[in-house]
């Protein structure tokens, strides 16, 4: 890269920074279905036990 060129700025969208996925999906079923698991597995704990 020539030191004449000019750097144009990284811009990164609020859709991207977000997390969210550009079709509109959030990542609210990924936290409730790891809720789930949290739950299965404590009580699998709590019956082996």
């Amino acid at each position: 890269m020539d030191s004449d060129e000019m750097r144009k700025p990284v811009v990164f969208s609020s859709e991207q920074v977000s997390g969210r996925d550009l079709g509109g999906s959030s990542l609210m079923p990924m936290l409730i279905v790891g809720l789930i698991l949290i739950f299965l597995g404590y009580a699998a704990i709590m019956i082996l036990v």
